[in-house]
């Protein structure tokens, strides 16, 4: 009597230890594995520069964007029209989009980083590295 026992215990012991195998080999892969991603996502996660050319407003800010790269800023809240506006340059690289403001006094280079979350041919919305996002309407 026993010995049946002894024999059904060490069964029940050698079921448990084969279902945590079985349980930790397919938790490894399921998390160890990684993630393969085809080559077409990461086309998915350009932007077409050229939609940003153009006036673009949200509120009271501005920026004309231009094809050679160039572009202005202005705030009309504060009484500044286009011809008073900040000039900076501008690229873009997948979703990566930066400005190089260009200080009137000093000529130092302020650099601006956003990654382009939404870009058509009538909006545009990005967010800084601090996940602050602007949205903007195409106005011309």
């Amino acid at each position: 009597m026993r010995n049946k026992k002894v024999f059904l215990l060490m069964g029940l012991l050698l079921v448990a230890l084969a279902a945590t195998a079985v349980f930790v080999i397919r938790y490894q892969k399921r998390v160890h594995q990684p993630e393969v991603i085809e080559p077409e996502v990461f086309e998915k996660l350009k932007v077409d520069p050229d939609l940003l050319i153009g006036l673009w407003r949200s509120g009271s800010m501005y920026y004309r964007y231009n094809a050679d790269g160039t572009g202005l800023t202005w705030d009309a809240a504060e009484d500044i029209k286009e011809e008073e506006a900040s000039h900076f340059t501008w690229t873009v690289d997948k979703t990566l989009f930066t400005h190089l403001h260009k200080m009137e006094i000093s000529d130092a280079i302020i650099p601006k980083q956003y990654h382009i979350t939404k870009l058509t041919l009538q909006t545009l919305a990005y967010e800084d590295e601090f996940g602050v996002t602007a949205v903007y309407e195409k106005v011309e």
